[in-house]
């Protein structure tokens, strides 16, 4: 389990620039772009896990969108994190979709794993097909 943060002791919002993922809202949807990220537990799934956390619980955003690279691979211990960290953090955001983008089957391994009663849960191979369900199009 990743250890390098007790996420919910910190408050301060991680600001994207400093690491390899991006943040952008289309509409009402939170669109973590983690392309950057080759999968592994570490700084930069901490400081992702957090801004969600933090940003997708503000009143403007009602679904998120996480989009993985075809390079993204994902151990064991970083799908127990995602299992039970994104969970929460999408449970305690009260957000009403949460989708995943990738190619190949990251985004229904991820999806697999994810514990958030009350919202739906959808993965998707391109961006654009996510954000027309996020949107309910």
């Amino acid at each position: 389990m990743l250890e390098l943060y007790d996420t919910y002791m910190q408050t301060e919002r991680p600001d994207p620039s400093e690491y390899s993922w991006s943040f952008e809202t289309r509409g009402s949807v939170g669109v973590w772009d983690i392309r950057g990220w080759d999968g592994w537990a570490d700084e930069t799934l901490a400081a992702v896990s957090r801004h969600y956390r933090l940003r997708a619980a503000e009143d403007d955003i009602t679904a998120t969108l996480a989009i993985f690279g075809d390079k993204t691979r994902l151990p064991p211990e970083t799908q127990e994190y995602m299992a039970e960290e994104w969970s929460e953090n999408a449970r305690e955001a009260g957000v009403e979709k949460v989708g995943f983008v990738a190619e190949g089957i990251t985004g229904m391994a991820v999806k697999s794993n994810m514990d958030v009663p009350g919202a739906s849960l959808d993965d998707f191979d391109t961006l654009e097909a996510g954000l027309d369900w996020a949107r309910g199009e």
